[in-house]
């Protein structure tokens, strides 16, 4: 079994979530002519379902396996290892079944609750994804457990080619029966992925398997179901009062709109064009830098559990300054080319503001995944959770003020979600600083990337004109914009000394 560093992991996951969103982006291009923004509403709200269903009987249960594996890997208890996934597979598979049966009969529910009924169709098509992803589930965190990103990468990325492939033919199939049907054509392309992601993990698993340990072990059931409830309840918990509130804000935005005088076309085409239009492209980098948090568990975890407290220091100093300076220059594109880079996506730049105004919420969603997984790693379990509700409370007291403005309306969503994940961001790196008494230099994590991050928004706005003037608009005019910007925002983090290859080696050793 080939283990990867933090780093290496990291890596391999960044460039395989890349491919993926690159092909889910690619995917939601060609959908929006074919649904507009009405049907786009309608596949969003359907996958914002099935998301929260999925994350209401699973949450919890993926970060419990890794954290177990890493933890027993560890210690040199390889049979146990395989013991958790066995296990673990047997109980995911009850509730996936359970999950997608509920999910199909309960669709017209869930579809009401969100006031769409024409999501109802769409809701039913995915529903069966939940019962795949469970099954997937066990051995994908097994994977991330021993820092093996391959099979991880491989399923998502095969995933993604069949979601596209799948889904467009089967929206275009449908396409002459009404928006209901078409959005439902589209997202059963995403039922297609898990399965095949699944079948994927699942043989690279049982073909790669050391069988000696998986013979010679008759660890209590008992025993290890017990340590994987007492660590994916408290989660499962905390992931059903989330998701509860993510359907109290998706509600609020809609209802909002309503009480700030819009029709329920208008609410519908706002909604549609903010989380199908700059939400894509929004989610395309938080996405990605998610598996900063997935590459760093086991090193935290396995660390702790042989009580290797400088290592898990180190990887926690180096998780956060990589989270911050990926992030920061992926805000500064936003910001500056939303409107190019609508256009070269989709031809449609109706919501560059919208993506303009979210964009700095990059920073700070990103650092908050990463500090997150740390704590949750540590073993501070439910901390980020509180973290997470005081930062949501402010979302919902804000959107709800500022989207019934008329004036303001769905940008209320966006003002609030950076005001919310900056508190969230602040809480988390106080409570790292705290809880693993690592003294975070403020220099290296902020300043430094902060001033590359100027100089890299000066360099783009002061040239942007003179660009446009030689190119015009379009993909060129965005690539050579992006490429002059990131230029000179790695030079200056060389610069300032931001970027240290003595730490770099020290985590690829590590």
């Amino acid at each position: 079994m080939k283990k990867q560093s933090f780093l290496t992991g990291a890596v391999i996951l960044m460039i395989a979530n890349a491919i993926s969103k690159i092909l889910g982006a690619v995917f939601k291009i060609p959908l929006t002519y074919i649904l507009n923004e009405d049907g786009m509403a309608v596949f969003n709200i359907a996958f914002e379902v099935y998301i929260m269903f999925l994350s209401f009987i699973i949450s919890g249960l993926p970060f419990a396996i890794s954290k177990m594996v890493a933890e027993s890997n560890s210690r040199g208890e390889y049979s146990k290892t395989h013991r958790i996934v066995k296990i673990s597979t047997i109980l995911l598979v009850c509730i996936g079944i359970v999950g997608s049966v509920a999910l199909y009969f309960g669709s017209p529910f869930f579809a009401l609750a969100m006031k769409e009924e024409k999501a109802i169709y769409a809701i039913q098509m995915i529903a069966p994804s939940i019962f795949f992803v469970a099954l997937g589930t066990a051995y994908k965190s097994y994977y991330q457990g021993v820092s093996n990103m391959i099979p991880t990468a491989l399923s998502q990325v095969t995933e993604a080619i069949v979601k596209l492939a799948a889904g467009y033919y089967l929206a275009v199939l449908f396409l002459n029966y009404g928006v209901e049907k078409t959005a439902g054509g589209a997202i059963m392309g995403v039922t297609a992925g898990e399965i095949i992601a699944t079948a994927i993990l699942m043989i690279m698993y049982f073909y790669g398997r050391d069988k000696k340990y998986v013979k010679s072990e008759k660890s209590d059931t008992a025993e290890i179901l017990k340590e994987l409830m007492s660590i994916a309840l408290p989660l499962l918990c905390a992931s059903v009062v989330a998701n509860a509130i993510n359907v109290a804000d998706t509600t609020l935005v809609r209802s909002r709109l309503l009480d700030g005088g819009f029709s329920s076309d208008e609410a519908r085409f706002l909604y549609g064009a903010y989380t199908g239009y700059a939400l894509t492209v929004f989610h395309l980098p938080v996405g990605i830098l998610a598996t900063l948090g997935v590459s760093i568990l086991p090193v935290i975890a396995g660390a702790i559990a042989v009580n290797n407290t400088k290592k898990a220091q180190t990887a926690t100093d180096i998780g956060i300054r990589l989270a911050v300076m990926l992030s920061m220059p992926c805000a500064v594109i936003m910001y500056l080319m939303s409107n190019e880079i609508l256009t070269v996506l989709f031809h449609n730049s109706s919501s560059s503001a919208m993506l303009t105004a979210i964009a700095p919420c990059v920073i700070m969603m990103c650092v908050t995944q990463i500090t997150s997984a740390i704590l949750q790693s540590a073993g501070k379990i439910m901390l980020p959770f509180f973290t997470a509700l005081c930062g949501s409370a402010v979302k919902l007291s804000m959107s709800w003020y500022l989207i019934a403005m008329p004036e303001i309306n769905i940008y209320g969503s966006a003002i609030s979600s950076n005001a919310a994940y900056i508190l969230v961001m602040i809480l988390n790196l106080i409570a790292i600083r705290k809880c693993l008494s690592l003294k975070l230099n403020i220099t290296a994590i902020i300043i430094k990337p902060a001033i590359a991050t100027v100089l890299m928004f000066g360099v783009m706005y002061i040239s942007s004109n003179y660009i446009s003037a030689i190119l015009g608009d379009g993909f060129v005019y965005l690539a050579v914009m992006c490429g002059i910007g990131m230029s000179a925002y790695v030079l200056m983090l060389f610069l300032t000394n931001a970027i240290s290859v003595k730490e770099v080696r020290k985590i690829l050793k590590g």
